[in-house]
């Protein structure tokens, strides 16, 4: 009977410890015996009354890595006046510590709406779809719903009915799709949340019919298309379509545990592409210069229903207000197993900003992260 409560105990242990080393838990505090790798910047912001920023800014930084607010981060801000600011802080992989680097890529999740929206309207622009034409004119293979026909511009601004994730689990996916087209299995046989063009949900599968939609018309694979149309034109040369192999964290309390694999092949244009903060700055540049769409369609893309409503609202790929201090405001924020990121610009003053992390649960880390560093160059620009 000892014998067996022996063996019984040497295989909870070695199952204990097992489990331990899969989650890997690990604590980036100031009581851990691993030291955090802290902010390591590049300054090329040109204008004389900026020069104390890099140091205001990578103390913002230290301050939240050493907060526990995220395992790895990847940040950067840019002016049209003075240049750009990056920074990286923390480990990819706690494992060995692996450092980030300027162009680590982290994945971007619903960060990848904005640009398969600019995609749609490029093909808007050359006249190759109608943004109020029932979608089955350029996808057949998704059958009309009971409730009524979908346009793309209710896809576009999340007033089509279609559903989003039925729970918190329903963003794992364990299942390759080759391409969007073929990803449609996922949600097609799922009914309209309610009559298309009546009310808002926010639904990243509505954007995986998007992806559909371009690879269609373009006779590309999304990535391909992106790749020619969007990320190359803009120099975005660290930006895909997200690996599974992409080792990713979740944050509990003040440990970072390994996320079970995801497979994100099902919603590579609603929250499926990976990319850096260098790269997301050259998005907002390009943006600002009209260099994917043209000024009239980039003012489609970003209208607001009110103009002077200073509360949030959803356009086309973008969260969309009017500060009473800075003006014209889109973002977008991201957040998936693995991933916690924040994208802004601000449109009339000419200034982009980009905070991605490796893990969960730290969308407002991010967010707060973008906002000041983004207001320490605004401010300080006036100066």
């Amino acid at each position: 009977m000892n014998k067996r409560k022996i063996i019984l105990g040497i295989i909870v242990i070695f199952l204990c410890y097992l489990f331990y080393w899969t989650f890997e838990p690990y604590s980036l505090n100031p009581f851990s015996n691993k030291p955090i790798s802290q902010s390591q910047s590049q300054n090329n912001l040109n204008c004389d009354n900026l020069n104390s920023f890099r140091l205001k800014a990578d103390s913002i930084v230290n301050s939240a890595i050493n907060k526990n607010a995220f395992l790895a981060t990847s940040t950067g801000v840019y002016s049209e006046k003075c240049g750009n600011w990056l920074s990286t802080a923390g480990f990819l992989n706690k494992g060995n510590q692996e450092k980030p680097t300027k162009n680590s890529q982290f994945r971007i999740a619903s960060i990848s709406k904005p640009m398969t929206a600019i995609a749609i309207l490029q093909l808007y622009e050359k006249g190759k779809i109608n943004l109020d034409l029932s979608i089955q004119n350029y996808l057949h293979e998704f059958a009309k719903k009971e409730k009524g026909d979908i346009t793309i511009r209710q896809l576009l601004n999340h007033t089509s009915g279609i559903p989003h994730y039925k729970s918190d689990l329903g963003i794992f996916n364990f299942t390759h799709y080759n391409n969007c087209v073929k990803a449609l299995e996922k949600f097609e046989n799922r009914e309209l949340v309610f009559k298309p063009g009546t009310e808002f949900l926010y639904s990243s599968f509505g954007y995986t019919l998007l992806g559909a939609i371009i690879e269609k018309v373009s006779g590309k694979s999304y990535q391909s298309y992106m790749q020619e149309n969007v990320w190359k034109p803009a120099n975005m040369i660290n930006t895909n379509v997200a690996q599974t192999k992409t080792k990713v964290y979740i944050k509990l309390g003040n440990h970072f545990y390994r996320s079970p694999k995801n497979n994100l092949s099902y919603t590579y244009s609603g929250g499926g592409i990976q990319s850096t903060a260098e790269d997301l700055i050259k998005f907002g540049k390009a943006v600002l210069n009209y260099k994917f769409i043209n000024p009239s369609t980039t003012e489609l893309m970003i209208q607001l229903t009110n103009n002077e409503n200073e509360e949030m609202e959803y356009t086309f790929g973008w969260d969309n207000w009017k500060s009473p201090k800075f003006g014209k405001v889109i973002e977008h924020n991201g957040v998936q197993v693995g991933s916690s990121s924040y994208f802004r610009i601000y449109f009339d003053e000419k200034v982009v900003v980009a905070t991605l992390a490796n893990n969960l649960n730290s969308s407002e880390e991010v967010r707060d992260l973008s906002i000041e560093l983004s207001y320490l160059l605004l401010e300080m620009e006036k100066e």
